[in-house]
């Protein structure tokens, strides 16, 4: 493999990391709201719109990729226990680029020398 298609291969690795970590915390705030030990709330979303299952999904996976990415828009606020799980994940998505740095830096130091060249 050349490195060109070893960037790339990386780069699909990450993505797909990131969306599977984004939908599965995504499915665990459907769940706690499900079980009513958690909720998402969308304050700028009338009440009616917040109870369809459509909302629920698309509100945690919007939620999921924000927290997940460090944005934090503000116009979602998570109650219960997902307040513990939005923390968990806003964790992992501060973690989760320094591991992959690591990575490179531990494990592969050549990569690094081979682009001084």
């Amino acid at each position: 493999m050349n490195r060109k298609n070893i960037v790339i291969y990386n780069i699909i690795i990450l993505f797909n990391l990131y969306f599977f970590i984004a939908v599965c915390f995504s499915i665990v705030y459907i769940a706690l709201t499900l079980l009513k030990l958690g909720y998402i709330v969308d304050h700028y979303a009338s009440a009616a719109h917040q109870n369809q299952l459509i909302d629920l999904i698309s509100r945690s996976l919007y939620f999921s990729y924000i927290t997940l990415f460090a944005v934090g828009y503000g116009d979602m606020t998570p109650l219960g226990l997902s307040k513990a799980v939005s923390m968990v994940q806003a964790f992992v998505g501060f973690i989760l680029p320094y591991a992959i740095l690591l990575k490179y830096l531990i494990y592969k130091p050549s990569f690094l020398r081979s682009h001084k060249k």
